[in-house]
């Protein structure tokens, strides 16, 4: 029916559901079936999150995308709520007259188009970074908008548009051009100057009708202010009825379209819960009457502008535009065929039946099945009253006995963990790669190499005998400064060490720094030695070569009901090229809960047991030995594995009835706790030996771990990320494989921080519990834990509560989250003990009572607690309403709030974790040692140790140029640092033109001041490449003098050839057994640093 409107009719068809929930099936369902492009979704917070300005940032997104999508005048679906269709939003033509149109050699002056990027709540930045802001630099203005992949670069020439390019976020470099781009709001809110003047005008006549108490008044004072600056744009849509007199809502954006109303019932009690949350809000502002009495929505029955049609599942009609349904939800089978066709083979007599299966072979083997049974079915097509099977990717699953349909897709008939793969619009486009250059704020605690810790204190500016260079001012112990020029910014790395902990300053002319230095890197070397021998011992070692199995692995792969990431593929590679190699395997599998470590194990146990060898999978809880044992049950039981579990849930019989088969090679994997470790386990023939998160257990544990690798594959899987340079450094020494890229298609987790408040608690967990949902509410304080329970039950009756935390006993702990999981109570209120390996994906509202008191990288992964599925997620980061927040709190809340995916955020949010990985992995008397100097000193050591070379500093060939970057031309000390350190990695005469394009293209052009710094860096890194030890320089030549050694190993006949062809005369000499190398520059109106560059690269590339 909704189909046919749309198509037959050619007409926008909106599709309005009780709440986001119902909303967000429908979404899936219809984009699935119509295409993506043809679907829209209007996802509308819950009311009482709306009035107290905590909207999502992907709904916020998702709607606008929406109303751009349809201002265009193309038909589309459009699903949305009961929430959506009451949301007023600014006119039609308001929208239509925001788009600003711009295309080279369009005339416009940049002052103008500023004023346009204003009013449409665009930020001024000097450096573009994340959508929705612009930056001017003299006759260049860079802008990202929302809907663009990648930003803009306008390039002016007086007012006229003279290019338009397209330039990456991470290098700031354009890399290809464009005729004309468009420019759209940001906000459900925009507006000019004068409107603004009107609205706060009309806004100021509302709030003077009432007596506003001390909450009022500072919420209003706090709310003028931002509509005065345009700051925080997306939580003012409330004051949007003062900022048009039109009565408009999403129906407005199409002139011809059918409104379909799903379960009316239901909206109408929406309409009694909605007066009850305006009330609620009142009260949150102590019973605000002049907040209450704003129009924020549009009465329910007044929001439908036309007939409409009306839908519901009760069998219960209403009126003659009422549709009856009597639809209900198809069971889940999970792959059992035979279940399937028990309770539908009555239907497949007269029902048209739709199955539709996206992988090619489970589609064959569930045709095969069918015809064995007798059914006759008809491929590839529909066919009314048969049974049709479709190979074909779908989303509608239901059974429909009035027009006697049956609909199924791979979700529920292969498995109930297939996700859709329709997603919001992202928040962040793109997002810049964290350096240590951006990293690097005034006060930031670095090392440099020579000198030790330091704080950062900015860049400055000095003139010495004429020549201008910038320098970073360090402060030392005691007060100490030392000024650090720029070409040495190699020589200073950002200090990283264990959370919350300030480093002590090393102070200047003391040996303690180079003592601490040698300390490290005679710990490293220890270490290094010790993993070298580690690997000698493997490469030695007779290890066993498994066989491939081509065709049944290929099947056991298909059975894998995700679309393996990238970095799982590779992860799966390695891990099978170390198994069929000769030598042990040792392999690190790193990656976030969730992101498919268990699979590469999996895939590596299916190849152990095809060659008759046992696979023991050891993990640190009973709860994740339970959830491991039934996940490879369901996976391997159709090859006939015999799967067992070892731990506390057995009793003593059970337990020995599974060492005696182990034993006997009757088991062919177990999975289980540090019970697995007892000297009573043997094996028959153990090949693979997997442990989970090896850290966590203790150093008894880990002994008898190391004696159980000898001399078996071993498979290490840990969730704490380890930081990229130290992964480089440590690459020739272990075998370990990254798993960063999140699983696609999971829905971004709605992250809203706010006051603590018993209102929005009581809504977020009936709302959770109301789905089918469980909720975690985090309270990491043990002694009011009991208390907290209580009022959560007093506050929501309906709620079975229970509680957790780390005083308790370890099987305490367990059989709580073991209830949990099993859905015995809906809401645990725990302490961060929540489990971080185990996946819960009915958990998907948490609520974090004093969120402040987290850190950035624990409320990054406490948070990642839930979202684990095709629902939409909820976190709540709640704080005392009584607390005023330190500006660091402020910071980490709203870095969480802001990165609701993987992005930017997340190097910085790992940082304190990274440290923490990093002695994970190499043992955590290494910790110590991390602090002492930082996580990036230590990496820099850990490398000069592996490699056998120190860090080279360059030899003092002193060249009088100025080493400066011109706040005229930068004004940005930041990005001008990153300048300075672009021209120290200057190594070749390529990267000098590199780097003067890159200029050129982000600040216009380049003076030549600059460009003989950058030659300068490079004449000092092929000088001491080429063995340079004197500068002689004179009015009109520049000699070179190579050192006794260097002067050993010159090629004179190339260097005479060299000479001899040169554009400018050069004169070879020999004395005291050192080459000379002397240019003659009468005459000559180019920098000699650019002559003796290209000689010196000419001759150093022979």
């Amino acid at each position: 029916m909704i189909k046919n409107s749309f198509v037959s009719k050619n007409k926008t068809v909106f599709v309005v559901l009780p709440n986001l929930f119902e909303a967000q099936k429908y979404y899936d369902l219809l984009s699935s079936y119509l295409g993506e492009e043809s679907v829209l979704l209007y996802p509308v917070d819950p009311t009482l999150t709306t009035l107290m300005a905590l909207g999502s940032a992907e709904f916020l997104n998702e709607r606008l995308y929406t109303i751009r999508s349809l201002i265009t005048n193309k038909p589309h679906i459009v699903v949305t709520t009961y929430e959506g269709l009451k949301k007023r939003t600014l006119s039609v033509d308001d929208y239509k007259n925001s788009v600003k149109t711009l295309c080279v050699n369009d005339e416009i002056e940049i002052e103008s188009l500023v004023n346009t990027l204003h009013s449409n709540g665009y930020q001024r930045n000097y450096i573009v970074e994340k959508a929705g802001e612009y930056s001017v630099r003299g006759h260049i203005v860079d802008i990202f908008t929302k809907e663009s992949q990648f930003p803009y670069r306008l390039d002016f020439f007086g007012n006229q548009i003279d290019e338009i390019k397209i330039f990456d976020i991470n290098d700031q470099r354009s890399f290809d051009s464009l005729d004309k781009i468009e420019i759209m709001p940001l906000n459900e809110i925009f507006y000019t100057d004068e409107i603004k003047e009107v609205a706060i005008k009309r806004l100021k006549e509302h709030f003077n009708e009432y007596k506003l108490n001390e909450k009022e008044t500072q919420k209003l004072n706090i709310d003028l202010e931002n509509i005065n600056e345009r700051r925080s744009m997306s939580t003012l849509s409330l004051y949007l009825p003062f900022f048009t007199n039109k009565k408009t809502n999403i129906l407005d954006f199409s002139k011809d379209h059918d409104v379909f109303i799903i379960n009316k019932h239901q909206m109408l009690l929406n309409e009694k819960n909605y007066e009850d949350d305006l009330k609620a809000f009142s009260i949150s502002l102590g019973n605000s009457k002049a907040f209450a009495g704003i129009p924020y929505y549009l009465p329910f029955e007044k929001a439908i502008t036309k007939d409409v049609i009306e839908i519901n599942n009760l069998g219960t009609e209403d009126g003659s535009n009422t549709i009856s349904l009597h639809v209900y939800d198809v069971n889940y089978y999970s792959n059992n065929f035979e279940l399937f066709y028990l309770d539908n083979k009555d239907r497949f007599n007269d029902f048209t039946t739709i199955i539709t299966i996206t992988k090619e072979d489970i589609y064959k083997k569930l045709c095969i099945f069918l015809n064995e049974k007798g059914i006759l079915i008809n491929e590839g097509s529909v066919i009314e009253g048969r049974v049709n099977v479709l190979n074909e990717e779908h989303y509608f699953n239901f059974i429909d006995e009035r027009h006697k349909i049956l609909a199924i897709s791979d979700s529920h008939l292969v498995s109930n963990k297939i996700r859709p793969k329709i997603r919001y619009r992202s928040v962040l486009n793109q997002s810049t790669k964290v350096s240590n250059v951006y990293e690097l704020q005034e006060g930031d605690y670095v090392v440099h190499y020579e000198h030790g810790i330091a704080r950062y204190l900015g860049l400055v500016t000095m003139d010495i005998t004429g020549v201008k260079r910038d320098y970073l001012h360090l402060q030392y112990a005691n007060d100490e400064s030392m000024y650090i020029p720029v070409d040495q910014i190699d020589l200073i790395l950002r200090y990283g060490g264990a959370k919350g902990s300030a480093p002590k300053l090393s102070t200047l002319g003391r040996q303690t720094w180079n003592k601490t230095k040698a300390r490290v890197r005679q710990r490293i070397k220890d270490l290094s030695d010790k993993l070298l021998n580690l690997y000698a011992e493997r490469e030695v070692s007779e290890a066993f070569k498994f066989s491939d199995h081509k065709e049944i692995e290929t099947d056991f792969k298909q059975d894998f009901i995700y679309e393996e990431t990238k970095d799982q593929q590779i992860a799966i590679e390695e891990t099978m090229q170390d198994m069929t190699s000769d030598k042990l395997m040792d392999r690190l599998i790193i990656g976030d809960v969730g992101f498919g470590k268990t699979e590469v194990a999996m895939r590596a146990a299916f190849k152990a047991i095809l060659d008759g060898k046992q696979v023991a999978y050891l993990v640190p809880t009973t709860i994740l030995a339970r959830q491991h044992y039934y996940t490879f049950k369901d996976r391997f039981d159709k090859y006939g594995a015999n799967i067992a579990m070892l731990s506390r849930f057995q009793t003593t019989s059970e337990q020995n009835k599974i060492v005696e088969r182990l034993k006997k090679g009757l088991i062919d994997v177990v999975i289980g706790t540090h019970r697995l470790l007892s000297n009573d386990i043997g094996f028959r023939d153990l090949g693979l030996f997997v442990i989970d998160e090896e850290q966590r257990f203790g150093v008894e544990h880990k002994e008898r771990i190391k004696e159980m690798k000898v001399n078996v594959d071993t498979l290490t899987l840990t969730a704490t990320p380890i930081p990229r340079t130290l992964q480089m450094s440590l690459s020739g020494l272990k075998d370990f494989s990254v798993i960063d890229t999140p699983p696609m298609n999971r829905y971004p987790i709605q992250t809203y921080v706010l006051e603590r408040n018993d209102t929005i608690i009581k809504e977020a967990i009936e709302r959770e519990i109301a789905r089918g949902g469980q909720v975690f509410y985090l309270h990491n304080r043990v002694q009011s834990i009991p208390k907290t329970v209580e009022r959560l039950k007093k506050l929501v009756p309906l709620a079975n509560v229970r509680y957790a935390h780390g005083k308790m006993n370890r099987d305490e702990i367990e059989e709580v989250l073991e209830d949990f999981i099993n859905h015995e109570f809906n809401v645990l209120v725990s302490t961060t003990i929540i489990e971080t390996g185990i996946d819960i994906p009915n958990t998907n509202t948490i609520i974090i009572h004093d969120s402040d008191q987290l850190g950035l990288a624990q409320l990054y992964q406490v948070r990642g607690r839930v979202g684990r599925s095709d629902k939409i997620a909820y976190a709540y980061l709640m704080y005392d309403p009584r607390k005023i927040l330190t500006e660091a709190a402020r910071k980490r809340l709203h870095a969480i709030e802001r990165f609701t995916e993987l992005g930017a955020g997340f190097k910085i949010a790992m940082q304190d974790l990274s440290i923490r990985g990093a002695g994970d992995l190499l043992g955590r008397e290494q910790s110590g040692f991390i602090d002492s100097v930082g996580l990036e000193m230590y990496t820099q050591l850990l490398n000069e140790v592996i490699t056998g070379k120190e860090k080279e500093i360059t030899v003092n060939n002193e060249v009088y140029v100025a080493q400066h970057v011109a706040p005229e031309y930068v004004n940005n000390d930041l990005v001008r640092i990153e300048i300075h350190k672009s021209v120290s990695n200057i190594n070749t005469i390529n990267d000098v033109e590199d780097l003067k394009n890159e200029l050129t293209d982000r600040f216009g052009e380049i003076d030549q001041e600059l460009i003989l710094y950058m030659y300068e860096k490079l004449y000092k890194k092929q000088a001491y490449k080429l063995g340079v030890e004197k500068l002689n320089q004179s009015q009109d030549t520049i000699e070179l003098i190579i050192s006794k050694e260097k002067s050993k190993e010159i090629d004179g006949n190339y260097l005479f050839e060299l000479a001899h062809h040169y554009s400018t005369p050069v004169r070879l000499s020999f004395l005291r057994e050192r080459v000379g190398i002397k240019f003659d520059l009468k005459g000559e109106k180019r920098h000699w640093l650019y002559i003796v560059n290209i000689f010196i690269s000419n001759y150093l590339n022979r």
